[in-house]
């Protein structure tokens, strides 16, 4: 049995008609949710207690601003730091994935924030935070104020 070439242009010309569509439909999106939106803002609330939570929030959190992104809508972040894990971000040379990923955010515009009440509670050194981690008076007082002024709150455990 011969297949015709016209036959083959027809299959050829529904899979690159419809292919698009379908593979569309197969991804999601936040379209419903970010509807009317052009911009958004967030303040993270971290209490990640080891090296291996941190990194793996911290990548849910580029991913999260590259998902925004994606989708047209421009993020303001803060990520807020308290609880026992605050010595990770007191130590010269943090694991080098974090450290990569705290460079990467700060560059898109991400702002740290690190609360000095867990400092001084979990006996973290302030002097040995590193780059690009602003030490606040108290994290509850930043995030009130945050919340104040529109900024979505995600609790991060």
């Amino acid at each position: 049995m011969k297949i015709s070439i016209r036959f083959v242009w027809m299959i050829a010309f529904f899979w690159m008609a419809f292919a698009p569509a379908l593979y569309a439909a197969d991804q999601p999106d936040d379209r419903d949710a970010l509807r009317g939106l052009t911009s958004a803002k967030v303040v993270f609330d971290v209490r990640a207690p080891d090296i291996d939570k941190l990194v793996f929030n911290l990548g849910l959190i580029n991913e999260t601003y590259d998902g925004l992104v994606a989708q047209g809508v421009k993020p303001s972040m803060v990520v807020a730091f308290r609880g026992p894990g605050v010595h990770l971000l007191a130590s010269a040379a943090p694991d080098a994935e974090a450290h990569e990923l705290f460079k990467a955010l700060t560059a898109r515009g991400v702002r740290f924030e690190v609360c000095s009440v867990a400092m001084r509670i979990f006996k973290a050194d302030p002097a040995l935070l590193i780059p690009g981690v602003k030490l606040v008076g108290n994290v509850f007082n930043s995030m009130i104020g945050y919340q104040t002024k529109g900024y979505a709150l995600i609790a991060i455990n």
